[in-house]
């Protein structure tokens, strides 16, 4: 009987795939869901919370786009289930999708991979809950590079991909500060359209840039972090460590003194400044209540940092430099960083106005659902870890590279250069800026893999 199932199973339609898939993904999320409820909520989340009720008079940091996602879903109900609600349905949607489609093209080994251990796997499923732009960031960047491959090959914008282009775009571009990257991708793709399949495209793309645009218009950024000024800031103070070989003494200062009057230009001793640098994050020189609160210092202390690193600093410590970079990638590609566990909520909702409730904690659901996520969290070197999207990146380089491949080159080379700007800005060992290698399969095996099976171009829609 099992086998007459799957017989029936794999003689289903694309879309019949497609509905089946997204009515299993959908309940299991929601599973999971119901034992983490309200959802996955951390200090980031807290902050975006606080920035949405204080009318934007707290500052989360976060890109704009981010910030206006919450205002428009979190603001007017003070429910921070509707927008982890809708990142679900999308995620959800989005891997039916790819699922499909290698149902479709009898990518079978791709398939069960993906399913298991991208679409229902504990860190996805975690982020993917979670009020963080993390989750839904790495799953929308896979779907929509898959959506540009399968276009690129097909040389046409059928239906199915102008749907999820247009749920993904926003994510991707936009929820993340690096997500501008992959803005590549559009325009490589724009590149090799036709006249009429580029209209589609922007008919696409060009409203969601006019959001982005809103948002940078609409929402207040006085307290945004940015990208260069931060590992500048963080690198530097790393420079000044204690070195016992005292190897420096007799020769060049380590930074100049510009630099060592910017750093106490708020009163801020450089001693005191370093008891707060740690290896593996920057939060305790920026956030800690009794820490330097370097953000705090003088734009022009801030102009002169930056300045000065990339004038002198970075090049006479580039060893030390180089180092860190290793450091903080290693510690996040373990899964090392912090987490907020999935009780979190209980003790970010009554910092906020927030009306979600804390629910189902006594359930079978929370029960075994939490023993699931806490047993694969012990041994998150082997659930976690995002080795097999990088690898899968550096196969795909030279693969589409020798096949002249323009079509999985550049969704290849557009992860390569997400994870070179992960590696060189990040100042956290934060395992979620990695989530969306762990998600990268999803589309690297299509593009890598598919041409190599010989799997035609489609010419039926979804």
């Amino acid at each position: 009987m099992t086998q007459a199932i799957l017989k029936k199973f794999f003689r289903l339609t694309q879309f019949q795939h497609f509905c089946v898939l997204f009515f299993l993904l959908s309940i299991l999320y929601v599973a999971w869901w119901i034992a983490s409820w309200p959802g996955i909520l951390g200090q980031d989340s807290l902050a975006t919370i606080l920035e949405v009720e204080s009318n934007q008079e707290f500052q989360s940091g976060k890109p704009a786009f981010w910030a206006l996602y919450a205002i428009a879903t979190y603001g007017p109900w003070r429910l921070v289930e509707i927008p982890i609600a809708i990142q679900l349905l999308l995620c959800a949607i989005v891997c039916a999708r790819v699922l499909s489609w290698m149902l479709q093209k009898m990518m079978y080994k791709s398939f069960l991979y993906c399913l298991l251990f991208v679409a229902l796997a504990p860190s996805v499923m975690y982020y993917a809950s979670s009020l963080y732009s993390d989750g839904i960031y790495a799953i929308s960047t896979a779907a929509m590079l898959f959506e540009i491959w399968r276009i690129h090959q097909n040389k046409k914008i059928d239906s199915a991909a102008a749907c999820i282009l247009l749920i993904t775009i926003p994510f991707s571009l936009f929820s993340r500060p690096n997500g501008i990257i992959n803005i590549i991708a559009i325009l490589v793709l724009a590149y090799i359209l036709s006249r009429r399949e580029r209209i589609k495209l922007a008919m696409i793309v060009i409203p969601w840039l006019m959001v982005a645009l809103y948002a940078q218009l609409a929402v207040k950024q006085w307290g945004k972090i940015g990208t260069v000024f931060p590992v500048a800031l963080y690198e530097t103070v790393g420079f000044l460590e204690n070195r016992p070989m005292g190897l420096w003494e007799n020769n060049e200062p380590r930074v100049t003194n510009k630099t060592i009057d910017a750093l106490r230009s708020h009163g801020e001793t450089v001693e005191n400044i370093l008891k707060y640098y740690d290896h593996y994050y920057w939060d305790p020189l920026v956030f800690f209540p009794k820490g330097p609160a370097l953000m705090a210092l003088p734009k022009s202390a801030k102009q002169i940092i930056v300045h000065e690193f990339f004038k002198y600093n970075l090049w006479h410590n580039f060893p030390a430099f180089a180092a860190s970079r290793v450091n903080i990638f290693l510690y996040a590609a373990f899964a090392d960083g912090g987490f907020p566990g999935i009780k979190n909520a209980e003790h970010i909702l009554p910092q906020t106005k927030s009306k979600s409730i804390v629910k189902f904690r006594n359930g079978i659901l929370h029960k075994y659902l939490s023993e699931w996520f806490d047993f694969t969290f012990k041994y998150r070197v082997i659930f976690w870890t995002p080795w097999l999207g990088l690898w899968l990146i550096a196969i795909g380089i030279s693969r589409t590279w020798r096949a002249r491949d323009m079509a999985g080159f550049t969704i290849c080379t557009t992860l390569l250069l997400q994870l070179i700007a992960v590696f060189s800005f990040s100042i956290a060992g934060e395992y979620r800026y990695l989530l969306a290698f762990f998600t990268a399969p999803l589309a690297l095996l299509p593009a890598i893999y598919a041409p190599i099976k010989n799997i035609k171009p489609e010419t039926k829609n979804l």
